[in-house]
């Protein structure tokens, strides 16, 4: 196996990395977008935009790979990052590179690799958008003109800063140690303790602007008849592809978490509560169905929905009582 080589910028790709918090922050909808439609046009079981970071390639967003992140000693995209030119690897047990790389011999047992360079500014390349396939095949001229298009969309997806201003502010006041520890690695979500402080930063900005918000508590009702054989592949790909959906209805400005293996919670912030209502419709939508990628099954999940509302709140910490209410709801 030979390890990426580092790019001679490095100090000012990871700084620039660092300034427009390309890694280790919450996954968001318009990223998952351009991955799942890889996957639709290459037809292959795994899509990442794929962040080359200091010490790991880290997902910013990931179709059919339940992991967060990889040594970057490892990845194909590092290479790609190196050399700045699309990455073509028809057969990855035949390249030198390759061949004895752990993500070959091992899962997801790598055969083909397609990756496009992304770049945030001149000469700053961050990552990837790639394509992976457990079977051996060569990339066509098509396949490559039409993932430079995805590629170019996910670069002006990252150049852009299109998340709330509550959740900037609480990614801008962590270090990169912090945002990391901040992430659920299943599914990409702010985990419990972060989310609950995004909840406390949500009311006090609030309570200063004379605006509202609301927890929306989800449960899976079924989830133990789903994953009921102990297949903790597969159950990390369910948690990873619901959490995938809800983002997908998550209303504007609104932030997901991850607060158990079947529970998650969405923070909605509004002008009203009737404005709120009204942007949750889709969100609360009680059944879901999921495409397995790889595996061609197809399931659905049944869903349960609690709402609190910061206006019904009476005690003298309304940040406190709301996340309460949550968890009250979630022993139900």
């Amino acid at each position: 196996m030979i390890a990426p080589p580092i790019p001679d910028n490095e100090a000012e790709r990871l700084a620039a990395m660092d300034q427009a918090l390309c890694a280790f922050v919450p996954r968001e909808e318009r990223f998952d977008r351009i991955t799942r439609t890889v996957r639709r046009l290459l037809n292959v079981p795994i899509a990442l935009i794929s962040i080359v970071e200091r010490d790991a390639q880290w997902f910013r967003s990931a179709q059919g790979l339940a992991e967060a992140e990889t040594p970057r000693n490892i990845s194909f995209c590092g290479h790609a990052v190196a050399s700045g030119k699309v990455l073509a690897v028809p057969d990855a047990t035949n390249d030198p590179r390759f061949w004895d790389n752990p993500l070959v011999t091992g899962p997801p047992y790598i055969r083909s690799y397609l990756g496009i360079p992304l770049t945030i500014a001149p000469g700053v390349r961050v990552g990837t958008l790639c394509a992976l396939d457990n079977q051996v095949r060569n990339f066509t001229q098509q396949d490559i003109l039409g993932m430079e298009d995805l590629a170019a969309m996910a670069e002006a997806e990252l150049r852009l800063d299109a998340m709330g201003t509550t959740q900037r502010q609480l990614i801008t006041a962590l270090g990169q140690a912090e945002r990391r520890a901040s992430v659920d690695p299943a599914t990409g979500c702010w985990n419990a303790r972060s989310f609950r402080e995004l909840v406390s930063m949500t009311v006090a900005d609030c309570m200063r602007q004379g605006t509202t918000a609301a927890l929306c508590y989800v449960r899976v009702r079924n989830y133990a008849a789903l994953t009921g054989d102990g297949d903790k592949a597969q159950a990390g790909i369910i948690r990873q592809l619901l959490a995938q959906v809800l983002r997908r209805r998550l209303p504007t400005h609104g932030a997901l978490g991850s607060l158990g293996e079947r529970d998650f919670c969405a923070l909605v912030p509004g002008a009203s509560q009737l404005e709120i209502e009204g942007s949750l419709a889709a969100f609360t939508y009680p059944h879901v169905k999921l495409d397995m990628p790889g595996i061609h099954m197809d399931l659905t999940l049944d869903l349960a929905f609690g709402l609190a509302f910061l206006g019904d709140m009476k005690s003298a910490n309304p940040a406190t009582e709301l996340w309460a209410t949550v968890v009250a709801g979630l022993k139900d």
